[in-house]
């Protein structure tokens, strides 16, 4: 007897580091909400071969447990919104899909990434300027940590190319099937932009008024333990499907974290950024209608 199959409704697109993971857990816990368990499966992210969950079955396996009571079933893939291919490969496999997009300045969001990606072992680099200037390095190939899982990521200026990303979406996606959602606004004022989400999902209001935040800036207290841990998670999800963690690996992994402080930037390297990002910017402001001038200037202060 064949199965029904449950097909996702709704995306998260990225951006990464941009309060994606906070929004996911805290649309998780509403009663008309289905969530990927796995909340970044990157299935339609075929542009690399990094992807969490890369057969057909198993992704699909991620949403049976949704039921009727689920009116909005989703996952949040950050990738998809750098991905050339996700989009139209997502349009392809579900029927009228809803996205949401999280954006955020690319000047703090590359920092952010670069330390995500030193948590994550992907970068090798601690120096956040250092890494800044190797990107012309490492798309030729060069300067690659050994084990880096997605070679991309470590393009700190393509992957917070917002402005072009966003076009290309409304290049094959009606706006009114998009809503976006500033950082700086999730952080001031996160009640009304889950409101917001909530009536774009057309979801009831479900009265939550506390918003933990997720995913924060971190470093490992111990370097040896994590790529054991590293190793470790990979071979779970490798060979025993996209459901299985083991609890003890779980715990190790919380207890290796701890809150990472964000160094400031060089006078030089905010420079290059501003500059390399400000045309993004200015085609986000021409897109969105968002007045971003504080974004095309330096950032005076070094938050996580």
């Amino acid at each position: 007897m064949n199965r029904k199959v449950i097909k996702p409704n709704f995306f998260i697109l990225g951006a990464p580091k941009c309060g994606t993971t906070s929004v996911a857990a805290w649309l998780s816990e509403h009663s008309e909400v289905f969530f990927s368990p796995i909340k970044e499966p990157m299935f339609f992210y075929t542009d690399a071969a990094v992807r969490y969950v890369n057969r057909l079955d198993r992704y699909e396996q991620l949403f049976q447990g949704a039921n009727s009571s689920h009116q909005a079933i989703g996952e949040a893939s950050t990738r998809y919104l750098f991905s050339e291919n996700a989009v139209p490969e997502i349009l392809k496999y579900t029927t009228k899909p809803r996205f949401i997009v999280m954006l955020r300045n690319p000047v703090e969001m590359a920092q952010a990434l670069h330390q995500q990606s030193l948590f994550d072992g992907d970068e090798n680099i601690k120096s956040f300027d250092k890494a800044w200037s190797l990107q012309r390095d490492r798309e030729n190939g060069r300067n690659i940590p050994k084990g880096c899982f997605d070679v991309n990521r470590l393009f700190y200026g393509q992957v917070c190319r917002l402005g072009s990303q966003l076009k290309r979406l409304y290049e094959r996606v009606p706006k009114e099937d998009v809503l976006l959602i500033r950082n700086e606004d999730l952080k001031i004022d996160p009640q009304g932009q889950y409101r917001r989400i909530l009536g774009h999902l057309k979801l009831k209001d479900d009265g939550r008024h506390i918003f933990p935040i997720h995913n924060e800036a971190k470093a490992h207290r111990f370097g040896v333990v994590w790529h054991i841990l590293r190793a470790m998670h990979r071979y779970i999800r490798k060979f025993g499907g996209p459901h299985i963690r083991s609890r003890l690996v779980q715990h190790l992994f919380e207890l290796d974290q701890q809150p990472r402080q964000r160094k400031q930037l060089s006078n030089e390297t905010e420079s290059q950024m501003i500059e390399y990002f400000f045309s993004e910017i200015e085609l986000l402001e021409e897109l969105t209608g968002w007045d971003l001038s504080a974004w095309k200037r330096p950032i005076m202060s070094s938050r996580a």
